[in-house]
Parts: C-alpha cells; sequence; structure tokens
C-alpha cells in the first residue's frame, strides 16, 4: 500500500529525502513497515516502478475523481487476474460499506472452488452498486 507519512521523515533507505511511501508488508502473520522516498520506492522493484507510474496517472475506478487508495485489486487477485483498481475516498467508503454488508458470516464453511464463487459473484454485485451509486450520486 502506497499512502502519506508525516513531514520530515527521511527515507530508510537513502536517508536523505523526505520519505513520501509508505509500504506496509505481512508476511506469516507478521507485520512490517518501511517509509521510503519516492525514486528509492520506485528503485525498490519493478513492480513498485509501474504502480508508481500508474497512480501519477489514475483516476477514480467509479466516478473518475482524484484517487486516494488503490493497488492490487483482490477481487480480481482471486479469480487469477492482477489488476490494479484506485478509488476516491467516497467510493471507497461506498465499496467497503457495501462489500462488508453483503459478507456471508457462514462463508467459511463453504468449499474453496464455492468461496471463489461467491467472491467472484460480490465482486460483480459491487461493481454494479457502485456505478449505480456514482449514478444517483451525480444527480443530487
Amino acid at each position: 500500500m502506497l499512502g502519506g507519512t508525516p513531514h520530515d521523515m527521511l527515507c530508510e533507505s537513502c536517508h536523505k529525502n523526505e520519505a513520501t511511501c509508505h509500504i506496509c508488508t505481512i508476511v506469516d502473520g507478521i507485520s512490517q513497515s518501511t517509509d521510503l522516498c519516492i525514486e528509492c520506492y520506485e528503485a525498490s522493484s519493478p513492480g513498485a516502478r509501474d504502480l508508481a507510474a500508474a497512480q501519477r496517472d489514475a483516476r477514480c475506478e467509479y466516478c473518475g475523481g482524484q484517487p486516494c487508495s488503490g493497488g492490487t485489486d483482490i477481487f480480481a487477485m482471486v479469480s487469477g487476474v492482477q489488476k490494479l483498481k484506485f478509488m476516491c475516498m467516497p467510493c471507497s467508503l461506498e465499496h467497503n460499506r457495501y462489500v462488508q454488508q453483503q459478507l456471508h458470516p457462514d462463508a467459511s464453511g463453504l468449499s474453496q472452488h464455492e468461496q471463489l464463487a461467491m467472491l467472484r459473484k460480490l465482486d460483480r454485485e459491487a461493481d454494479a452498486h457502485m456505478k449505480q451509486w456514482v449514478s444517483e450520486r451525480g444527480s443530487l
């Protein structure tokens, strides 16, 4: 995840530039965070460089506004597709609210195949909901 960090924090790699990229990774349940300048972040891997370039040009997936969040689309990844998804704050909040409301608490009892089918269906429904929500919101 890429996001802003407090001013005056130096990059953990070069120790010269202001750290503007906050990377949080979770491996085996252990969370690690790293604060880097944009140059060190982009140099950290080809994927980081591609993500930074995509973020510079990104617009909200639903309304076209300035995105506040973005990265790998988890629903697409479940389907085996690598895709980035960006959303503005209002769309992100509504999308998360809708998904949380639709998640079934008993999904853990489903087979892996059934869980994947449920997530694909939820993704389609959330996408349709968001298009309708943005359409109705635009006419307010």
